[in-house]
């Protein structure tokens, strides 16, 4: 191994994106399972970590908000339990039909009358820490959506999306601020319509965070976000609960996953988030021709920022 993959793992990180790892998956893990997790991660690192649910029928979130939220609250920092849970990402379930990625479907929904909304926040229930919703703000009722929950302390982050840039700007000014995965599950960038892509590296205001597995962003896009938007970009992980596991296929979310050589995808044959951890993400983005300090301060100190200011 490169001396920089030996390296050992960062204090301090932050992760603002995952569904889980080392077996675990935090749609239906326990409080032993989240321990478990918890202290994975913070044995690679990680201080701060997001929970992350996909989009899945109503009565089901309720159960894992639940779940989550009543062990999110037996927890301090600092408490020798593992990395601190700061609250809980929902990825959905207002997104794009058409850019849902590996999302399915059938679970998502719209905010055109306000009744989805409302329904959304009973099943999600009173939530510790500093809640993130993904939003495409083109849905029908979407940046309504964006101002509900702005002003609810959601931190809004646009993604699953091909809105246009007047929309974005539209959402911004509705209280988004960040952009989820950037570069994946958005429509692409054309050169008579940026959309999302390239309003996204033109807002010095707007943070974005990134999928440094070089599976999902070559290398030259990685070094491309890092250099458009300097001290704006977050590493994630947006790993899955095979994570640290060995290749195979894993049955989750219903479906089958198979992992195979640092890539894990549906029998779509599509990308369904990674198995990249967050202190190999930073690894990879040094790889790919990140400085090492760059890398260190989008994988701590600006989502610790993100998270201060959303």
């Amino acid at each position: 191994m490169s001396a920089v993959a030996d390296r050992p793992p960062s204090p301090g990180l932050v992760d603002l994106h995952i569904h889980g790892a080392f077996g675990v998956d935090v749609l239906t893990a326990g409080p032993a399972e989240l321990d478990r997790l918890a202290r994975g991660l913070a044995a690679r690192g990680v201080s701060v970590f997001f929970p992350t649910l996909v989009p899945v029928p109503l009565p089901e979130m309720a159960a894992a908000c639940s779940r989550l939220s009543s062990w999110m609250r037996t927890r301090r920092e600092g408490d020798g339990r593992g990395a601190f849970p700061g609250g809980i990402h929902f990825e959905g379930p207002f997104v794009s039909r058409a850019r849902c990625g590996a999302l399915h479907p059938g679970s998502l929904l719209d905010g055109e009358d306000g009744r989805s909304l409302d329904a959304f926040l009973e099943a999600a229930g009173p939530l510790p820490g500093r809640p993130v919703t993904t939003v495409a703000p083109e849905i029908p009722g979407g940046l309504a959506l964006v101002r509900a929950l702005a002003r609810r302390g959601f931190l809004v982050s646009l993604g699953h999306t091909e809105a246009d840039a007047a929309t974005l700007d539209e959402a911004f000014s509705a209280g988004a601020r960040h952009m989820t995965h950037f570069g994946n599950a958005l429509a692409p960038l054309h050169h008579r319509a940026v959309g999302p892509i390239g309003w996204g590296l033109l807002r010095e205001d707007v943070t974005v965070d990134v999928i440094a597995d070089l599976h999902h962003l070559s290398p030259e896009m990685l070094r491309l976000v890092f250099k458009a938007k300097p001290d704006r970009v977050a590493l994630i992980s947006d790993a899955i609960p095979p994570a640290g596991l060995p290749d195979g296929p894993y049955a989750v979310w219903g479906e089958t996953l198979t992992v195979s050589r640092g890539t894990v995808r549906n029998a779509r044959g599509n990308l369904a988030g990674s198995v990249c951890l967050l202190d190999e993400a930073l690894r990879r983005a040094e790889s790919a021709g990140v400085a090492r300090e760059e890398a260190f301060q989008a994988a701590r100190d600006v989502p610790a920022r993100i998270l201060a200011s959303g």
